[in-house]
């Protein structure tokens, strides 16, 4: 009788183990993309949008379907008014790099917003796609310091500062900024500024009297910024896949593949909650250099 039990337990052991391999085989399938059931090439998705403040993670997408020989081609639709001015340029240069050492085409979809920052991590894509609508542009770079010195005299608070040398605390919400400090973050703003331009120009073939009046930081729409080569089609993200589709070399009816989402722990849904309730509540009184619309 024992032994009767015991081969019955060493069958259903057996059988979870195959379940759960079976299961483990099907969940790595559909993040390799099909590779086992489907041999048709598909058609990357990977949207980015929002605020741009990193790229780490994003571009770790994009390196693993740049590396999947199931992938065709990428689709990147854009939605962001920009961001930070390393991530932007950490996007641009991941983008450029899939499109100078890889055989896939990448393409830009342009939504309602692809500026500044947006704009940057774009010009890395072998076309640029955007509807007549969409606004793009807003080449420029902008810093902004809160300045609470006048509340805080009025209510009687004060804050003693003790510093190494003279701009430590350059950009303090707690008193007004010095000329000299002025200058100095203008100097940033410029040598970063210059970054940017110096991208657009060799991007879109843009010479150095041209650039510098399509970058003083105004937006275009779509059909404005194709005419002026900030962009190279006017489409829909239907027209930028069909596009894509023929670079590729594959059918137009080619399937989709999009990222798989990651599971978010109850601090990051609850931080992100937070922080779309209060923007810029992280760290008010930091210095953000930013390739960002500033509304």
């Amino acid at each position: 009788m024992d032994n009767k039990y015991k081969n019955k337990n060493r069958i259903y052991g057996v059988i979870v183990i195959a379940v759960l391999a079976l299961m483990l085989f099907m969940v790595s399938t559909k993040e390799s993309g099909g590779k086992w059931f489907d041999n048709s090439k598909k058609i990357a998705v990977l949207p980015l949008e929002g605020e741009i403040n990193s790229s780490r993670k994003w571009i770790a997408s994009l390196k693993s379907f740049a590396e999947n020989d199931r992938i065709g081609g990428i689709l990147i639709p854009i939605n962001s008014p920009g961001g930070q001015v390393a991530p932007s340029q950490e996007l641009y240069h991941a983008i450029k790099t899939v499109r100078d050492n890889s055989d896939k085409p990448i393409f830009v979809s342009m939504a309602s917003v692809a500026a500044s920052g947006g704009y940057y991590a774009a010009l890395g894509a072998d076309s640029i796609f955007a509807n007549d609508g969409t606004l793009t542009g807003s080449i420029g770079v902008i810093m902004q310091f809160p300045v609470y010195s006048d509340l805080m005299e009025k209510v009687g608070v004060g804050m003693r500062t003790v510093k190494s040398q003279e701009f430590k605390d350059a950009g303090s919400p707690f008193r007004e900024m010095s000329t000299e400090e002025k200058a100095y973050f203008q100097g940033i703003i410029n040598d970063v500024y210059e970054q940017f331009t110096e991208v657009v120009s060799l991007e879109r073939g843009i010479d150095e009297i041209n650039i510098k009046s399509l970058g003083n930081g105004r937006v275009f729409t779509g059909r404005q910024a194709f005419k002026v080569n900030l962009v190279d089609a006017i489409g829909t993200f239907e027209d930028a896949r069909i596009a894509l589709c023929i670079k590729a070399d594959m059918p137009q009816n080619s399937p989709l593949q999009y990222p798989l989402e990651p599971r978010r722990s109850w601090w990051t849904i609850l931080k992100d909650d937070v922080s779309s309730a209060l923007p810029g509540w992280e760290s008010s009184s930091s210095i953000k250099l930013q390739y960002r619309i500033p509304y």
